[in-house]
């Protein structure tokens, strides 16, 4: 053991000032790498980072390997300077072994009750090589016993799975991981991104990242999600589903201001069904493979863009299209459409330097995720793989975000909430079989409007 070192990280403090039973909106991502990610998004949206470091970089401390080089960080040194610490403590030589032990606390709040929380984060990294290493992480937080997705079990205070546990190869713009990790695909605010989300959990798989050149790179992801039991899958007792959920994306970047990504995600499965090529293959189209081997697969596309000017505004817009309907000729043509979109704008240095405003708006219509089959439910061990609210809502938010000093921020956020009846997960339904003029109001049913009121606070210690 060439090295070894003890990192601490805190404090990271979310609070939130709601109804009750708006826990959920607290992210179930890491809450020590997710203060880091935060400094990041905000490097990207500046004008700082390409594309593919943040648009589909895994959620780990590797991020903070590709920061830019002094000569144009000096613009956001505040963002530079607690990255740049952290990353002397995890840097490591060739055939290198390190240690690092973080601890993140986090609250909540709401009109009803509030509880403090503790994550600790053991993880451990080997450096075999410049090219190859390997990365093991534990998560133990007291946030989960609460957490009715959590499906894990609990241990008086705590509970806790494994977050982390990978064998990574690097070199010249190639990038695989084999094992699991959590990623997130895209730049809306707090991981709440369509396709695949940071408030999902991690997943066992084949991560790829290939960047041809400074404008064109593809990314790929092939990985086993939790089996359907057999309660919910109407089998025979002790016999499940196997579920597989594959995505892959080609990032365009015309200029270095603009960002266009074209993605796609399928998730299959069946009892004793097994990974097939066609959806592990990143260069095929799945949806006409799900077509022209007429299966009952869940396929989904997506389309994204960024527009970043440096240090003044950014926007972004992405697009997920789950079942559009094209002809009119029978009943179940009348289906409505299952989609989602973000739409954000950032403006930065204002009302004040070194903070920036943020407007995002999001709309996922009823029954978007969902199929007839539950096993092509868009759900891993519980949790939604996309947007957390799932279906069915649409979310206004409107934050502030400021840098006190190069180790301390906070952002003040209000948001409206208008959420419908559907749900992720709901059984499948098709009124508009026996309506032929079936119309659905958005939200759906009976809307539930929410106002919160958010205050974080973010130090960035090591």
């Amino acid at each position: 053991m060439q090295d070894l070192r003890i990192l601490l990280l805190s404090l990271c403090v979310g609070t939130i000032v709601s109804s009750p039973g708006l826990a959920q909106i607290i992210p179930v991502g890491r809450p020590d790498t997710e203060i880091s990610y935060d400094y990041l998004r905000e490097l990207y949206l500046r004008g700082y980072l390409k594309s593919t470091d943040i648009l589909f970089a895994p959620i780990d401390y590797d991020l903070v390997k590709r920061l830019p080089d002094d000569s144009v960080s000096s613009a956001s040194d505040y963002l530079i300077r607690p990255l740049r610490s952290l990353n002397q403590h995890y840097d490591l030589r060739p055939k290198s072994l390190a240690l690092h032990a973080e601890i993140a606390p986090h609250a909540y709040r709401d009109n009803a009750r509030q509880k403090a929380y503790f994550a600790l984060i053991p993880e451990l990294t080997y450096r075999i090589t410049n090219s190859w290493s390997t990365e093991l992480a534990y998560r133990i937080d007291g946030a989960l016993v609460d957490d009715p997705l959590y499906q894990g079990k609990r241990w008086g205070g705590a509970a806790g799975y494994a977050e982390l546990a990978v064998v990574s190869y690097r070199r010249k713009g190639l990038a695989i991981d084999l094992g699991r990790r959590r990623t997130r695909w895209g730049i809306a605010a707090a991981g709440g991104t369509l396709m695949h989300s940071a408030t999902a959990m991690p997943l066992d798989g084949v991560f790829i990242r290939f960047r041809l050149n400074s404008h064109v790179a593809l990314i790929s992801t092939a990985a086993y999600l939790s089996p359907l039991a057999d309660s919910l899958s109407g089998l025979p007792v002790g016999q499940t589903e196997n579920r597989y959920f594959s995505a892959h994306a080609l990032c365009i970047s015309p200029f270095d201001w603009w960002d266009i990504v074209l993605k796609e995600s399928v998730i299959y499965g069946g009892v004793g069904r097994r990974p097939e090529a066609a959806y592990i293959i990143p260069f095929l189209w799945y949806h006409a493979e799900q077509l022209n081997a007429g299966s009952d697969d869940n396929t989904f596309l997506g389309f994204e863009t960024v527009v970043r000017a440096r240090n003044k505004f950014a926007g972004y817009l992405e697009l997920l299209l789950d079942d559009i309907q094209i002809e009119s000729k029978t009943e179940g043509d009348n289906e409505p459409a299952e989609y989602g979109l973000i739409a954000g704008l950032d403006i930065f240095d204002f009302p004040l330097k070194k903070g920036f405003c943020e407007l995002e708006y999001v709309r996922i219509a009823n029954r978007t995720y969902n199929q007839l089959s539950p096993r092509n439910v868009y759900i891993n061990q519980g949790y939604p793989i996309g947007n957390p609210f799932g279906p069915d809502h649409q979310l206004l938010a409107l934050s502030f975000t400021y840098h006190f000093s190069n180790n301390l921020s906070g952002r003040i956020g209000f948001y409206g909430l208008d959420r419908g009846e559907g749900r992720l997960g709901d059984r499948w339904a098709a009124p508009w079989l026996d309506e032929p003029d079936y119309h659905e109001n958005f939200p759906s049913g009976v809307v539930c409007p929410t106002s919160i009121l958010s205050r974080r606070l973010n130090s960035l210690r090591t």
